[in-house]
């Protein structure tokens, strides 16, 4: 029998396009020892009692992938729901974000060549810290290696769903340019990528050197036949359009006649229409409106990448790395609007026609001067850099590693948006004249209507906006001493290795939100805001044991401890045990139990105070004014309030553990095939406190069902502000005050396998065929300790997750030519019906839209040695998100699972010189 059979196979599948129709010799190959994610003991078997998925630069170009948010999506693990730019009213809609196994974006640890990445400076849903993927540029990748499950006693905090590990280049021989451009079918996002790279040996020193060029016009929801008007809504009765010029009652509109309508007809490129909404009546619409927000952003960027190496000896290697990013972004999130007397909930009282009414405005291209001029642009500064030297200790087994990193992120945000006294004194003076004092606590205004209904010209709408500018910042650094030793000392069944870290650091985030967006100073917008500084060192160890000749064990440990700037901290050790059991050359069974830990993201510790809008039920006023009315049917179960929400410097880390058990097998070479079953649980999760339980313990507090000194009564009555109870409108919830804190729990489990089998045919040529599979088996979470225990994957409004993810390539390669066809199958999930309550599937029309399925295809042709052209179709089928004709928000399908871009085409030369 051959000797590392399971090591070549796993080397063949990495190395799949070089080995193109290599014969096998029957010859044992020594392996050199590497360093693979997931441990810090070089080793010759790839394969360890951690399992490691790796995607390779050819991966990469041969199946479609555009960068490394496509690569990471694409992987079977990322399971979960994530905002992106489709999400252009998000809060971060400039940055990509994954979910591995599910589970929430700052639980994957991301590094760069086993260095941390400084965080994105703005905040996921507005609350979290994370890590964007949109700054390594694609074309500098070797490779990217994922470890499922926890890593936190290797790489410390966040490593509780896994660790991403991007490997770059640090081996060329000559130049390579590569220049690629690209379309959609559907129009927009037209791209452009430019690529230089190169490298050399001159004497002891090694040198790989990259820039990256790219640019990507945006796409626009009306380019999109499937959802470019709301005339494609899938509820016929639906299919009106959005409220351009609207004055209503509270539960009818009043008709503004087809004259002000037509009046008004010119806007949105000629699309304001007298329209109908049954049950409600006429106003002056647009059908295509909603599209007039971007999907796609446009963007520009520009990265350099230089890594040098210099061996001075045998013993001694300088080395650094930096590697810059530009990114400069636009988000367009639609147009802006404008309604009376937001305060009152947009109504006021007219004098002339003694009823509440309202009017609502939505702003059109033509009168803002330009569909982007409110769009959210973003210049992203990020850089990472390493400088260390390495080698080994005399003559000795020892090796070291000491280093210095850091990592920074910077984005510079500007965007105009309406100031509220300015936009409301605008529309005083065009239409609603002075106000004329208060009726039960709504304004009194004696409008003029015919004056509503006119066009704004843009300097008009100029008048009332401002730019908000703001400039955020993180950075995390570090220094890091690693002793390895690989051969420590003999055992009957091998050498034991050992190694050792100590490290030392900190980190640093500031989000300076423009004061005027807190103090509310713009239109109907809040923001978050925040700043704080984290010290930390650590010590770690790791072991690798050889019990058997069959059998070796690896253990590792970690102690963390962190301290907040002005108070709070904590420390965690943190332990993996692993077994690899191979009783053939061929077969391996491996299995692990870890713990690990999350130090609170830095701006649960350090927000400051910011605000949200939310919509809530108003206890207390529905028990007090309707008590016989069921809060689903009371006029105040669904009061918008604007909230406040701080920090928590004195939260304790998450903590996670976890354990795995998995079997590799590989006949031979050619062919290789392992399932891995994963399961990790979550305590002490952060979450928000409820709004939902504090207005329910204020309600009772305030009736007397508790009593109203006790310390939670005192609480909560500290967090909710309401107007007397003899003012105008008594009782009225104004304002509502939380804080993040460690209360919630989550267990996930599942089952991730692969398969590689290479086919060498002397007529056909090599074929490729690979598979992943990933089956999510359990996904519970608890948020409070009141509630119940969730299972995410069955109950929908919860949670809108894949439960399993496939991908499958076969590649074909002969001669000159190389062809690749990749598949990509995601699992049935809830439609909306299913999602909008709590109920799930057992209200009626709820069920799952069916699996989703695309495909990319490419073929690249070798002109020669040196020169080479590729074309690629992505969602080669034109494929749509799946169909549910209960998703009646536009547009029309989860933004958060699928993307509508539909198909594209890109061509791509690549061109070598020199040597390579």
């Amino acid at each position: 029998m051959k000797r590392h059979l399971l090591v070549t196979a796993v080397c063949t599948a990495l190395t799949m396009p070089s080995l193109a129709m290599a014969q096998d010799s029957g010859e044992v190959t020594q392996l050199d020892k590497v360093t693979v994610t997931g441990s810090l003991i070089p080793r010759s078997q790839v394969e360890t009692a951690t399992p490691v998925f790796s995607i390779t630069a050819q991966d990469i170009q041969r199946r479609g992938f555009k960068d490394v948010y496509d690569v990471l999506r694409s992987q079977p693990m990322a399971t979960g729901s994530v905002q992106d730019g489709q999400f252009s009213g998000g809060f971060t809609a400039g940055a990509k974000s994954l979910s591995l196994l599910g589970l929430d974006p700052g639980f994957t640890l991301v590094l760069i060549d086993g260095r941390p990445m400084a965080d994105y400076p703005l905040l996921y849903n507005g609350q979290s810290n994370f890590v964007d993927l949109a700054s390594v540029p694609v074309g500098m990748v070797e490779r990217i290696d994922v470890a499922p499950g926890n890593q936190s006693s290797i790489y410390g905090s966040s490593a509780i769903a896994g660790v991403v590990n991007i490997i770059l280049k640090k081996r060329m021989d000559g130049v390579q340019m590569n220049y690629r451009m690209g379309t959609y079918d559907g129009g927009g996002g037209n791209n452009q990528r430019f690529q230089l790279t190169g490298g050399n040996e001159i004497g002891g020193a090694n040198i790989v050197w990259g820039l990256q060029l790219n640019n990507q016009d945006p796409i626009y929801g009306y380019q999109r036949r499937d959802f470019d008007s709301t005339s494609d809504n899938p509820d016929p009765t639906l299919r009106y359009g959005s409220r351009i010029a609207l004055h209503n009652l509270p539960t009818t509109y009043i008709d503004p006649g087809a004259q002000n309508c037509a009046a008004l007809g010119p806007l949105f490129n000629g699309s304001v229409q007298y329209d109908n909404r049954a049950n409600r009546g006429n106003f002056c619409s647009s059908r295509t409106e909603p599209g007039y927000a971007s999907i796609l952003n446009k963007e520009r960027s520009a990265s350099g990448y230089a890594n040098l190496s210099y061996a001075f000896n045998d013993n001694v290697e300088l080395y650094s790395t930096v590697l810059l990013n530009r990114t400069k972004v636009e988000v367009n999130s639609g147009p802006r609007f404008w309604q009376t007397s937001s305060d009152t909930g947009g109504y006021f009282y007219n004098q002339d026609s003694q009823q509440l009414e309202s009017y609502q405005r939505i702003f059109a291209p033509e009168e803002t001067g330009n569909q982007n001029f409110n769009n959210d642009r973003q210049t992203a500064d990020s850089y990472n850099i390493a400088l260390g030297l390495k080698g080994g200790l005399g003559a000795s087994n020892w090796t070291y590693d000491a280093y210095y990193a850091r990592s920074e992120y910077r984005i510079e945000s500007r965007q105009q948006w309406p100031l509220a006294d300015r936009i409301e004194d605008f529309f005083r003076e065009q239409f609603l004249g002075a106000p004329q004092g208060e009726y039960y606590g709504y304004p009194i205004y004696s409008p003029n209507d015919a004056n509503f209904y006119r066009a704004l010209t843009p300097a008009q709408y100029r008048s009332f906006n401002d730019e908000i500018r703001t400039k955020s910042r993180t950075w995390t650094q570090n220094v890091n001493l690693q002793l390895t030793n690989t051969e420590l000392f003999n055992l009957p069944a091998g050498a034991v290795g050992v190694a050792a870290v100590v490290q030392a650091g900190n980190q640093y985030w500031t989000n300076p939100t423009d004061p005027r967006v807190i103090a509310g100073d713009f239109y109907q917008l809040t923001g978050t805001q925040g700043s704080g500084k984290r010290e930390n060192w650590a010590a770690a160890f790791e072991m690798r044991v050889p019990i058997l000749s069959t059998l070796t064990a690896n253990l590792s440990g970690r102690y963390d401890d962190y301290k907040n700037q002005g108070g709070g901290g904590d420390s965690k050790f943190t332990y993996k045990a692993a077994l690899e059991f191979r009783p053939i050359d061929s077969l391996l069974f491996r299995g692990n139990y870890a713990t690990a830990f999350k130090a609170p993201d830095m701006a649960f510790s350090f927000a400051g105070d910011s605000g949200f809008f939310q919509g809530v039920n108003d206890y207390y006023r529905c028990a007090l004014e309707e008590p016989n009315v069921p809060i689903a049917d009371c006029t105040y179960g669904g009061t918008s309030i604007q909230g406040r929400r701080s920090g928590n410097a004195d939260l304790k880390s998450i903590t996670a553990k976890s354990w795995g058990a998995g079997v590799v097998w590989s006949p031979s070479a050619s062919f290789s095939v392992n399932a891995d079953y994963y399961n990790i649980k979550i305590d002490d999760k952060v979450s928000d406190l409820s709004t939902d339980a504090l207005l329910q313990n204020e309600s009772a507090c305030r009736l007397g069902a508790l009593d109203i000194n006790s310390p939670t009564c005192v609480d909560v009555l500290s967090r909710i502000d309401r107007t007397a109870a003899d003012a105008p409108v008594p009782n009225r919830l104004s304002n509502i005050r939380i804080n993040p804190v460690n209360i919630s729990n989550e267990e996930i489990s599942g089952v991730l396998t692969k398969a590689t089998y290479n086919l060498a045919t002397d007529a056909w040529g090599l074929f490729v065929f690979d598979a992943q599979y990933n089956l999510t088996l359990k996904h519970e979470s608890q948020q409070f300790p009141q509630d119940p225990v969730r299972d995410l994957l069955s109950e929908p409004f919860f949670s809108s997750e894949f439960r399993s993810i496939t991908n499958a390539s076969i590649t074909w390669q002969k001669d000159a030519w190389t062809t690749t066809l990749f598949g990509q199958r995601y699992g049935r999930t809830p439609n909306f019906t299913a999602q909008q309550s709590t109920d799930g599937y057992a209200v009626e029309g709820a069920r799952k839209v069916g699996a989703w399925t695309t495909l990319n295809a490419t073929l690249d042709y070798a002109v020669n040695d040196d020169i080479s052209l590729t074309a690629t179709v992505n969602n080669l089928a034109d494929t749509r998100p799946p169909r549910d004709r209960t998703y009646t928000s536009y547009p029309y399908y989860n933004i958060f699972n699928y993307t509508g871009y539909g198909r594209s085409y890109m061509l791509e030369l690549n061109w070598r010189f020199g040597a390579h």
